[in-house]
């Protein structure tokens, strides 16, 4: 017997619609529809999900809840659980420094059209003088016009694990950084006429 079959037996007293296999079918296809929505089907199945939403329920049902439309209550949980796995695979995204190539980031003045502009020069020089990592960040946000979804899916692979939050507020920092120094050591020399 599955673990689904184990736990609707210990229910049936309290819910015999649990024993309906019409009931089970429309709820796995559910499920199904979601997890392929989410494109999470590969790494979890129907019955994974069915399986929880029965575990919440017994929990709901022994804390005092009253279940009043039991396919809609699993339904909606099952999507809960989805939306709960959705969430955690796309919060984290996995970064190893130690196999990236950072000098794959360093724009290539020799590849770049030369710009005449001043203010453009001074600008590459600030960057130049940004530690390895925030300068690859603002290249990849500002030259390459990379979402931050995009940047954390190129940097990740084994290793460190960061959210498209954090990612963020390092590109804010960065930005800050760089700012900093244009402003400091490049715009104060700088003839603005």
């Amino acid at each position: 017997m599955s673990q689904v079959g184990a736990i609707i037996k210990s229910f049936e007293s309290y819910f015999p619609e649990l024993e309906d296999k019409d009931l089970l079918l429309v709820l796995r296809n559910s499920y199904r529809l979601r997890l392929r929505q989410y494109e999470l089907l590969g790494k979890h199945e129907p019955d994974e999900i069915l399986n929880e939403a029965i575990s919440r329920l017994s929990k709901a049902v022994n804390s005092g809840k009253k279940v009043y439309n039991l396919q809609a209550w699993l339904r909606k949980t099952g999507l809960h659980i989805i939306l709960e796995i959705s969430r955690e695979e796309t919060r984290y995204r996995v970064i190893d420094n130690q196999n990236f190539d950072f000098e794959e980031f360093i724009p290539d003045e020799r590849q770049q059209p030369e710009d005449d502009s001043e203010l453009c020069k001074l600008l590459k020089q600030a960057l130049k003088e940004l530690d390895i990592q925030d300068r690859k960040l603002l290249i990849m946000r500002y030259y390459r016009h990379q979402s931050w979804q995009n940047i954390a899916k190129t940097l990740s692979t084994d290793g460190v694990e960061i959210s498209t939050e954090a990612l963020r507020k390092r590109g804010s920092r960065a930005l800050a950084k760089l700012r900093k120094i244009f402003k400091n050591k490049y715009l104060k020399d700088y003839d603005m006429n």
